[in-house]
């Protein structure tokens, strides 16, 4: 009996649960202009379509490889109404010769993910652990870190878009992190020091940013070099640069604020592809079972939610409770290894036990 009530809990939750990557899906600020040709009803059907165009374009740009979007952008007249949930018109604006109006929109991801499966389009959802950014400028030859005049910080942050697959983490700029981290250090790589930032942060993994902007007298212009590190379980790993060269070039102004807007794209172009290497063949369909022992209400209900936030609906179902044990089946194209990169910003982990059974726990 009290089995039966601990998973009559867990089972009530999980049919009111609410998928993690719900707010991919929902496009904010979808700003539309028109003239206006005195028909308001005509008006707001041609500015729905138009932010519905607008919003599944970002989608796409968010959850989708590039390489793939030219694919998706030579399908005949998609019907994306049919891929929405809801929107909201607010900040309507209306005068004799103009129509504006913000329009958000809400997209139904089931619907969003078949149509792209149907039409053999690989998405990509899986959302990153949270990654501090250490922010590096060095301009004319002096070092800004936390600085309050670092404007690469400045720029990076408000490029940052928080509703996409890749979590970026910014420190305040105050005496405190100044404290506690050098740009010595970091330049250094001195592993000890950011690890104690990091947990100070409560963060796990970091991202090193660093921009070096020199004007050449010479040329009468500004040379840039870019570099982005990414530090996680005591090692760095070098992120290639698309297009490098071109920061090297001679500018007549400062292109700190372009590189930013680069820069935050490259990111989330590299978490795309880092999660896409460990997907199966988008064909095979891995069948697995992850058994997990009852240890505590609260710590079950986090590996309820965690593994139906990962998977959806349609992959995921609750199949046995015997004992102590409860056995979910899992029916996905992740790989193991994806499913624990999936898993560990939760500090869970799966390990295989007999067959295709694994056992999810902690990370030690």
């Amino acid at each position: 009996m009290q089995n039966f009530i601990k998973y009559l809990i867990i089972i009530i939750f999980i049919n009111f649960h609410v998928h993690g990557n719900d707010a991919l899906y929902s496009i904010q600020d979808n700003q539309v202009f028109l003239q206006n040709d005195k028909n308001i009803l005509d008006l707001r059907e041609k500015a729905k379509n138009i932010a519905f165009e607008n919003a599944f374009k970002i989608l796409m740009k968010k959850i989708i490889d590039p390489k793939d979007l030219k694919s998706v952008n030579q399908l005949d007249n998609p019907e994306i109404d049919k891929l929405v949930n809801d929107y909201k018109i607010s900040d309507e604006q209306i005068s004799d010769i103009s129509y504006s109006a913000n329009i958000s929109v809400n997209f139904n991801q089931k619907s969003v993910l078949q149509f792209f499966r149907i039409n053999k389009v690989r998405v990509q959802t899986l959302v990153s652990d949270e990654y501090l950014v250490f922010p590096i400028l060095d301009k004319v030859n002096t070092l800004y870190l936390w600085e309050m005049n670092n404007i690469w910080y400045d720029n990076l942050k408000s490029d940052y878009d928080s509703v996409g697959l890749l979590k970026l983490y910014f420190p305040e700029k105050n005496h405190l992190n100044k404290l506690k981290i050098s740009v010595r250090q970091i330049i250094k790589r001195d592993i000890t020091a950011i690890k104690d930032f990091l947990k100070f942060h409560k963060k796990k993994k970091g991202i090193i940013i660093f921009l070096k902007e020199n004007f050449d007298k010479e040329a009468s212009g500004f040379k840039s070099d870019l570099s982005l590190t990414v530090f996680s379980d005591d090692n760095f790993e070098e992120i290639k640069i698309f297009d490098k060269n071109k920061f090297n070039e001679i500018y007549p102004t400062s292109q700190i604020k372009l590189i930013s807007k680069t820069v935050i794209n490259e990111l989330q172009i590299w978490w795309k592809m880092k999660a896409n290497k460990l997907d199966l063949n988008s064909n095979m369909i891995n069948e697995i079972f992850i058994e997990h022992y009852y240890d505590g209400l609260k710590k079950s209900l986090l590996i309820e939610k965690t593994l139906f936030n990962i998977f959806n609906d349609d992959e995921i179902t609750l199949y046995q409770v015997q004992g102590d044990s409860v056995i979910y089946k899992v029916m996905s194209n992740f790989s193991i290894d994806k499913i624990n990169l999936s898993l560990s910003k939760y500090g869970l982990i799966i390990k295989s036990g007999n067959k295709n059974i694994f056992s999810i726990d902690e990370i030690n």
